[in-house]
């Protein structure tokens, strides 16, 4: 049971720091810069297919499923 302890105790100081590296100033400026994620709107043929056999086979799946 010792290691596990221990293991918690550094998972928690591990956190600690994290949170105030990620706190100080000159590291708050540089985050900020940072560009967002986005999402890329235009998908590719094959995908925008897939996924519209999945949405197909979702709802065939939730209309069997109420009968």
């Amino acid at each position: 049971m010792q290691p596990r302890k221990k293991n918690a105790k550094q998972t928690s100081e591990t956190a600690r720091l994290i949170f105030r590296q990620v706190r100080r100033a000159e590291n708050t400026r540089f985050l900020r810069r940072l560009p967002g994620f986005t999402l890329d709107c235009e998908l590719p043929n094959r995908l925008r297919e897939l996924l519209g056999h999945l949405q197909e086979a979702e709802e065939s799946q939730r209309g069997s499923a109420q009968h």
